[in-house]
């Protein structure tokens, strides 16, 4: 497998956890420039073969299943989501009740 289809491959398994498509693109294009530049180093200054510097640079982010979860927690965490659902909900309450009373008023 050539550098680029393990790092594709690294990157494939991060974006699946991530479910927007704006902040996956984000990411991923993130992390690919991240991990090139790292390759990048370690090729020109420390005098690595090229696949050997792909698989330090990918080694260095960790396991890419937990990764993406961790960038899934780190950009929609279950707190904050449920405290929007909570404030949409009071104020579809709010609309209710007040379209509730201008029926009485309107009659």
């Amino acid at each position: 497998m050539s550098s680029d289809d393990r790092i594709n491959c690294f990157l494939d398994q991060v974006c699946l956890h991530l479910y927007w498509p704006p902040y996956r693109t984000r990411v991923r294009r993130e992390l690919a420039d991240h991990i090139l530049s790292r390759a990048e180093y370690l090729h020109q200054d420390r005098g690595m073969d090229w696949d050997k510097a792909v698989d330090l640079a990918l080694q260095s982010l960790g396991e890419p299943n937990e990764l993406g979860r961790s960038l899934r927690h780190a950009r929609f965490p279950l707190l904050y989501v449920l405290c929007v659902l909570f404030t949409g909900l009071v104020w579809a309450a709010i609309a209710a009740c007040l379209a509730y009373l201008l029926m009485f008023l309107i009659q």
